[in-house]
Order: C-alpha cells, then sequence, then structure tokens
C-alpha cells in the first residue's frame, strides 16, 4: 500500500529552500520515494495558515516514509530545513 508524505512549508530563504530540495530529493530517491506534487500556490480550507510551497511525497509505505525521515542521511538535510524554514507534514496510506 502506497504512502503518501503531504508538507506544508514556509521558508525564510528561498534558495537555501532550493538547495534543501534538490539534496533531499537524492535521498528521498533512495528510500523509494518519489515526488508526486510541488504548489507555490496552494488553497487551504479550515485553516489560517497558508503555508508557501506544498509538496506531496510518494513512498512504497509507511514504514519507507519513516525510514526516510529518521535516516542518517536526511538528519544533516532536516536541521539545515529547521534552520530557515517553518513546515509540517502528514502521512496517509492510499
Amino acid at each position: 500500500m502506497s504512502a503518501y508524505m503531504i508538507i506544508s512549508v514556509t521558508p525564510e530563504d528561498d534558495e537555501k529552500m532550493r538547495e534543501y530540495e534538490q539534496r533531499t530529493l537524492e535521498i528521498v530517491t533512495q528510500f523509494g520515494g518519489r515526488p508526486v506534487a510541488r504548489d507555490a500556490d496552494v488553497t487551504v480550507f479550515e485553516s489560517d495558515d497558508v503555508p508557501a510551497i506544498g509538496v506531496i511525497l510518494e513512498f512504497p509505505s509507511k514504514a519507507d516514509v519513516q525510514r526516510w525521515y529518521d535516516s542518517p542521511e536526511y538528519a544533516p538535510l532536516k536541521a539545515f530545513r529547521q534552520s530557515f524554514a517553518t513546515a509540517s507534514a502528514l502521512v496517509v496510506e492510499a
């Protein structure tokens, strides 16, 4: 069963965000993930919080998402992102 990670992110530095996305994509693919969508003009329902970017990543399973997110390969990039952006994510199975 596929798992989809739906991410909302608001960066304070667009150049750092581009670097983060490029470097992160390489690691996402190592864990079986692939980008499905990226939108800088998201539509938000039932919230006043409007992120700058919405992203959807597809993985083979929730376990694969968790392995990627907790991996030593992703850890420095996660810390890098947290230094210049606010984000939230959820994972659903389909």
